[in-house]
C-alpha cells in the first residue's frame, strides 16, 4: 500500500533510519537499511513535469527507498521527495484503473490461464488486482 505525504516519514525520521549508529549484529542498523538501496547519482534523474523524480533511463519514477536515502545523503530535499511520493499515488492508480479494465475487457489469454493451472491445479486462482476469481 503506498503512502500519502502525510504519512511520509520526516527528514529526521530518515536521518535516524539510514544513519543509525545502533549496534546491529557485526554492523549498524544505519548500514543494514542502506545494504541494496542504490546511490541516486546525479546524472541518473530529472524533475518530471510535476516537479517528480524520474530515471532519465525509463521515465519511470525512482523507487522510494532511493529517493530517501537521497533525502538523508543531500541529494535532493525532502520536499521533492514528497512530491514524488504523491505523483507515485496518482500514477499508480491510472496504472491499476487501466489494468482493471484491460482485465475485464480482454481476460487472461490461454498461455496466462495454462501457467496458472500448471502452478495451481484445481485451485481456485484469484487476481489480487481485481479481486475476483479467474476461470481456468
Amino acid at each position: 500500500m503506498t503512502q500519502s505525504s502525510t504519512e511520509l516519514r520526516t527528514k529526521q525520521e530518515l536521518v535516524e533510519k539510514y544513519n543509525s549508529t545502533t549496534p546491529r549484529f557485526n554492523t549498524t542498523w544505519g548500514e543494514f537499511m542502506r545494504l541494496g538501496v542504490r546511490v541516486l547519482g546525479a546524472d541518473e534523474y530529472h524533475l518530471g513535469p510535476k516537479g517528480e523524480i524520474r530515471w532519465n533511463s525509463s521515465n519511470n519514477i525512482v523507487p522510494g527507498d532511493i529517493l530517501e536515502m537521497a533525502v538523508v545523503d543531500g541529494t535532493i530535499d525532502i520536499a521533492v521527495r514528497n512530491r514524488t511520493e504523491d505523483v507515485r499515488v496518482v500514477e499508480n492508480e491510472i496504472f491499476f484503473t487501466q489494468y482493471r479494465a484491460n482485465r475485464e475487457k480482454y481476460g487472461y489469454s490461454e498461455e496466462e490461464k495454462m501457467e496458472m493451472r500448471a502452478e495451481f491445479g484445481d485451485e481456485e486462482v484469484v487476481d489480487v488486482f481485481t479481486g475476483k476469481a479467474i476461470a481456468l
